[in-house]
């Protein structure tokens, strides 16, 4: 159970690539274990898409730590699991 809060507290930190190299093998061995995590990453990473592609030119380069917004997708996400 406490790999798993600890999974879900570092998946926006994770898709940002914001992790210690150590940790995202932490972060993606566990996904790869927990099918919760797994699902809440995937709708994590499509979320961000989303968003991403509402207000993103073409051009535009992806901006660094956007996925922070995730972070309160996350949270809601575990209070509703």
């Amino acid at each position: 159970m406490r790999e798993h809060r600890w999974t879900h507290a570092h998946l926006s930190q994770y898709l940002d690539r914001e992790l210690q190299a150590a940790e995202r093998e932490r972060v993606a061995e566990h996904v790869g274990l927990c099918p919760d995590c797994h699902r809440v990453l995937a709708t994590l990473r499509r979320t961000v898409e989303s968003i991403r592609a509402i207000g993103a030119k073409p051009d535009e380069p992806e901006v660094p730590g956007e996925s922070k917004l995730a972070g309160g997708v996350i949270e809601r996400l575990r209070k509703e699991a």
